[in-house]
């Protein structure tokens, strides 16, 4: 079996995954927020906090913050090998409220350019919806 990881020409290393307790660090409000390792010593806390709070104009808080940003910039691609068989997942229906939740990303996205309509029906997955801590949902496509 090959893992996603894998496939990714990139990276040398494993993966790396976030298996430490995080703490909330509001940075200008309850919306805008990220998290830090609760095993950063004091000093290193202190360092990590002041630089993230000195620089909140650079994080983009919602696609709109970022219209234009050209593909040269970044670009995802799919990452497969060439003997790989496409495969077509089938469809799976969501419930009312996910299915409205994916509805306006999705417009969100398309509306500031950051996705576009696929032309072709192979390597096709359905997107996930996750619930975010702060109740609204997620899209992973």
């Amino acid at each position: 079996m090959v893992a996603l990881v894998d496939l990714d020409p990139r990276l040398d290393d494993a993966c790396m995954e976030a298996g430490e307790d995080l703490q909330p660090l509001p940075l200008c409000n309850d919306d805008h927020k990220t998290y830090i390792k609760t095993s950063l010593n004091p000093d290193d806390r202190k360092l990590v906090s002041t630089t993230l709070f000195d620089n909140t104009d650079l994080f983009s808080w919602t696609t709109a913050d970022v219209p234009g940003v050209s593909p040269d910039i970044i670009t995802h691609r799919l990452s497969v090998y060439k003997e790989a068989i496409p495969i077509a997942q089938q469809k799976r229906k969501l419930g009312e409220e996910r299915r409205n939740a994916a509805w306006e990303e999705t417009e969100k996205l398309l509306k500031v350019g950051f996705i576009r309509k696929a032309r072709y029906t192979m390597w096709l997955a359905n997107i996930v919806m996750v619930k975010k801590s702060n109740g609204k949902w997620g899209e992973c496509v």
